[in-house]
């Protein structure tokens, strides 16, 4: 029974992502943390004939997303983003403020990322407790995830959950707007949404068919638990020739790794054991390097903000220190 309703298609979502309502919404969740540029003050200067327009060519399916913007990042390894046009961002928000809750009544528990309440530091605290609980585990994530999702598999996946052909077709615009015709833009809303759907196959065919008790998945990084490592052993190889078979994606061989729990399992920038959690050793380097560099600006006077002006880079670190002495309140912090 439970199975058919996973399979059961849903309707009368198109008419809610182009609400009047939802688009003004979307705008506002697209506006926060945007600079100044010109696109984003232009449309908010015309904000009401800006947003009708969008509902209109929506409605017509007339619609087209425009084109990208690229820089690379290096955090620590180098990452293409993309940034797509300000009005096709309130599209994207649009379109996941209302397939959000269709998918998470059909997405397993432990899997993480980009998901209400299904955060990092969730994700660390449930890992540590199947740490505790299991003798052996098997880590990986996938080889070039992003760049490597198939268009048609996706759209496959997506049309057996939503019923609406104006709705699949306005996500295949989305999709097949990349300049390679392959893979999902880093840095899009609806491409963190569509990586969990794209994977969400995946989770059920370890979680319903090979009854794996204990897995849990962030985004393209997974850890499946065992007390047994030849069971292990085993699953890597279905795991590999599902992945192939199915998504049509591998699994990242250099990382892929089957250790004792009781050793200590890298996750997240964590390096989690049993009974406590520490900052991954490149991690608290990389940290300790920003710290230093902010000071040094600081003593230099290079800029006329304080330290305490530009406060981001300190307080997500403190944040990531807050969060391993949570889970761990008997375990010390050791000085920078």
């Amino acid at each position: 029974m439970e199975k058919k309703n996973k399979m059961r298609k849903i309707g009368n979502l198109f008419k809610q992502i182009v609400q009047f309502e939802n688009l003004y919404y979307s705008f506002k969740m697209a506006m926060k943390g945007t600079g100044k540029n010109k696109s984003t003050t232009r449309f908010f200067f015309h904000l009401e004939n800006e947003l009708i327009l969008l509902q209109k060519e929506l409605q017509n399916e007339t619609y087209q997303p425009g084109d990208y913007r690229f820089f690379k990042i290096y955090d620590p390894k180098e990452r293409l983003i993309a940034v797509a046009p300000f009005r096709d961002r309130v599209v994207h928000h649009a379109i996941v403020n209302i397939l959000t809750p269709v998918y998470e009544r059909c997405f397993i528990y432990d899997s993480y990322a980009t998901r209400p309440d299904k955060g990092t530091h969730i994700a660390i605290k449930r890992a540590q407790k199947y740490v505790r609980r299991w003798k052996w585990y098997l880590k990986s994530d996938i080889e070039k995830y992003f760049e490597n999702v198939n268009h048609d598999i996706l759209m496959n996946i997506l049309k057996k959950k939503l019923k609406e052909k104006s709705l699949l077709n306005l996500l295949e615009k989305i999709i097949r707007n990349v300049p390679d015709k392959k893979g999902i833009p880093i840095g899009n809303l609806t491409s963190q949404f569509l990586a969990n759907v794209y994977l969400n196959p995946f989770d059920h065919e370890l979680k319903d068919h090979k009854r794996i008790p204990a897995y849990l998945r962030f985004m393209d990084d997974f850890v499946l638990f065992a007390d047994s490592k030849e069971y292990l052993k085993r699953l890597k190889l279905e795991i590999e020739s599902y992945l192939m078979k199915h998504l049509a994606i591998n699994i990242k061989q250099s990382v892929t790794c089957i250790h004792r729990c009781s050793h200590g399992l890298n996750f997240l920038g964590m390096r989690i054991f049993p009974n406590y959690i520490r900052i991954k050793r490149e991690n608290r380097r990389r940290c300790i390097k920003k710290i230093k560099k902010k000071i040094n600006v600081y003593e230099q006077s290079l800029t006329q903000q304080p330290l305490y002006d530009d406060p981001e880079t300190i307080q997500s670190i403190e944040c990531i220190i807050s969060h391993m002495n949570y889970f761990c309140p008997n375990i010390k912090i050791w000085n920078f």
